[in-house]
């Protein structure tokens, strides 16, 4: 059985129920994640997905993505932090940007998410993140306007990466390796992290 999820109302409130992850995908039930959006100095981190993943495998993605286990805490879910990029992050660390609800739908599974999405600051070289092949090919570093640019207007965009064997991977990112479905609300998370920091961020 896939971990057990707490399937949520339409007002984001436990039901009671609990279900399997597969069948949370396959119903379309409401279900927490958890969004972490990574800034190291004047640049986004984001990752490549594994492409063993179950939905959209291989695709570029926020730094830090997972689920809410049934009856966990936003201190209990950070371990996906470190299980991802092996980073250590506390909560005292992170800066709220919101709680959004999201569908999206693919043959066999309609993912509905509540998604509770912060901000990180946390300035590292590339090569130090550790990363779980199984969940994480790659790890990018672009500059934040880029990054915009990319996710709004589909401006390809030069990334400095490093993969899950600790090799130098650098890309040139386009619209093909975006979660399209994900474009949208991406770029409105960049844009509230613009506004939160009161002006673009100085390159180093």
């Amino acid at each position: 059985m896939t971990e057990p999820l707490e399937v949520l109302n339409p007002y984001g409130l436990p039901t009671g129920e609990v279900k399997p992850r597969d069948q949370v995908h396959r119903d379309g039930d409401l279900h927490r994640t958890l969004h972490l959006w990574l800034l190291s100095g004047a640049n986004v981190v984001l990752q490549r997905r594994a492409h063993t993943k179950d939905i959209e495998p291989g695709k570029v993605d926020v730094a830090v993505g997972g689920h809410f286990g049934v009856g966990e805490t936003l201190r209990d879910v950070l371990r996906e932090a470190e299980e991802e990029l092996g980073l250590t992050v506390s909560v005292g660390q992170l800066e709220y940007l919101g709680t959004f609800q999201t569908l999206r739908r693919y043959p066999g599974v309609t993912d509905h998410e509540l998604q509770e999405t912060y901000l990180l600051r946390r300035e590292l070289p590339l090569e130090r993140y550790v990363l779980d092949p199984g969940e994480v090919e790659v790890v990018y570093e672009v500059p934040f306007l880029g990054a915009l640019a990319l996710f709004e207007d589909g401006t390809p965009l030069a990334a400095a990466g490093y993969d899950a064997y600790g090799r130098q991977n650098n890309a040139l990112l386009v619209t093909d390796d975006l979660i399209d479905q994900a474009r949208g609300d991406a770029t409105a998370r960049l844009r509230q992290i613009q506004s939160l920091l009161g002006e673009t961020p100085s390159p180093r």
